[in-house]
């Protein structure tokens, strides 16, 4: 039996595996307790960087919920794709100090895999030409 993934669906695949990492290391590697520093973030007027930091925890869970729809309509996965580029540039560009150097390399990787799995999201081309 070969398994044999096309490229959308191999693209989602490193969308997640790059988030579960990212979500593992939002636990570990910062030696900081995401959920206590958003706590503190929401009561001291960080409520939209404490909503982003628990999206990096939990941002495997929407992926995958959009991955399984993505066969029928590529939209939410691009939604949710949109956001996970963007949340954690955002919080890496707010909080450099509370993670390590080669923080910026996965977040890179991870602007990468997700460019590449909305392009592949439509694996038609355009429509109309």
């Amino acid at each position: 039996m070969h398994l044999r993934l096309r490229p959308d669906q191999l693209t989602r695949s490193a969308v997640i595996v790059v988030a579960v990492a990212t979500s593992a290391a939002a636990w570990a590697g910062a030696g900081v307790d995401p959920w206590s520093l958003a706590t503190w973030l929401a009561a001291h007027g960080g409520l939209v960087l404490a909503v982003a930091l628990g999206w990096v925890v939990l941002a495997p869970l929407p992926l995958g919920a959009a991955a399984l729809v993505a066969r029928r309509s590529p939209w939410p996965w691009i939604g949710t794709v949109t956001v996970h580029l963007v949340v954690p540039v955002v919080l890496l560009a707010r909080f450099p100090h509370l993670l390590p150097g080669w923080a910026w390399a996965v977040v890179a990787l991870s602007v990468a895999v997700g460019l590449a799995s909305v392009v592949t999201a439509f694996p038609d081309g355009p429509r109309g030409s």
